[in-house]
């Protein structure tokens, strides 16, 4: 069960609001997320503006700071013209227990079940190569952490200790070891790190907004692309997740030549069991039974190894 933090206090709005220049009030929280809180509030102002109240875990004391690391992800992505939230306030006086900023709030919903499949997954395409244009100034790096083969959301050991509560994962952690070695160096691109179709918002079939910013890293520009395309398929979506590869290759000129190295690594993201994922999934209107995306994750894997090994 996700864990969210405590209501925004009657105080906590009246001084949020005076730091807006607009009094708050809370509207509604959206639930599904992993990594933290978000709230809609909403501005007492003639259009009745809404605005997204976002608070995360508080990271250990080496950890890059999620709020931070967000509200300038978002400044860069307003500098290189792409669609996503606005940042607006970070918490820099401790208003919050939890790290927490406040951006636009943007209309649209998640779209899982276009009517054109493909379109849908070229639109997905072209937002990453875009997010894989931003260009962090040197000042920005100590909140953008650079990757080599490591996956950046968990350790090592903890993948490892995943995988050992998983009948395929011992197997598929060793392919993961042995295709290690052979890891070819990329030139490293900034990374979203959490591009995935829960993450976008549309209307009208049209690709509006990318959210969920606060995991930005500098990183092989294979990782984005294999874990999206693995969402794409865990969604049952295989041609589109095929066609959002290509789309992708095709933009960027790039050759992924570690997509395969990323494609196993992103298989173990979830492990021991792909279960802790439903509370995103039941949040954008799909409806999975745990069983079944264990069934769809372990096919997923069983391919992947025959795949590997063929």
């Amino acid at each position: 069960m996700t864990d969210y933090a405590p209501l925004p206090s009657d105080d906590q709005l009246r001084i949020l609001g005076e730091e807006l220049g607009q009094p708050a009030r809370f509207d509604r929280r959206i639930l599904g997320g992993l990594g933290g809180t978000v709230d809609v509030l909403e501005l007492d102002n003639p259009d009745r503006d809404r605005v997204v109240l976002k608070r995360f875990w508080l990271p250990e004391s080496d950890e890059v700071n999620p709020a931070e690391s967000e509200f300038r992800a978002l400044a860069l992505a307003a500098q290189h013209g792409i669609a996503a939230p606005a940042p607006l306030w970070v918490d820099r006086k401790g208003l919050f227990p939890e790290r927490a900023i406040v951006a636009s709030f943007i209309e649209g919903e998640v779209l899982i079940e276009p009517a054109d499949q493909l379109d849908w997954a070229a639109q997905l395409a072209t937002a990453l190569n875009a997010i894989h244009g931003i260009r962090p100034a040197t000042s920005d790096r100590d909140l953008f952490p650079r990757l080599g083969t490591d996956d950046g959301h968990r350790s090592e050991t903890e993948m490892l200790e995943g995988a050992k509560g998983h009948p395929l994962g011992l197997k598929l952690w060793t392919k993961v070891t042995e295709i290690r070695s052979s890891f070819q160096l990329e030139a490293l691109v900034y990374v979203h790190h959490d591009f995935w179709p829960g993450n976008t918002l549309w209307v009208d079939e049209k690709l509006v907004a990318v959210v969920d910013w606060e995991g930005g890293c500098l990183a092989d520009p294979a990782l984005d692309v294999a874990y999206c395309a693995l969402d794409i398929r865990l969604l049952g979506l295989p041609e589109a997740a095929s066609h959002f590869v290509d789309e992708y290759r095709q933009l960027s000129g790039r050759p992924l030549l570690n997509l395969g190295y990323w494609d196993l690594v992103a298989l173990c993201r979830p492990l021991p069991d792909i279960a802790v994922w439903l509370p995103g999934w039941e949040a954008m209107g799909l409806t999975i039974t745990a069983d079944e995306a264990r069934r769809r994750h372990s096919a997923l894997i069983r391919a992947a190894l025959d795949s590997s090994t063929g």
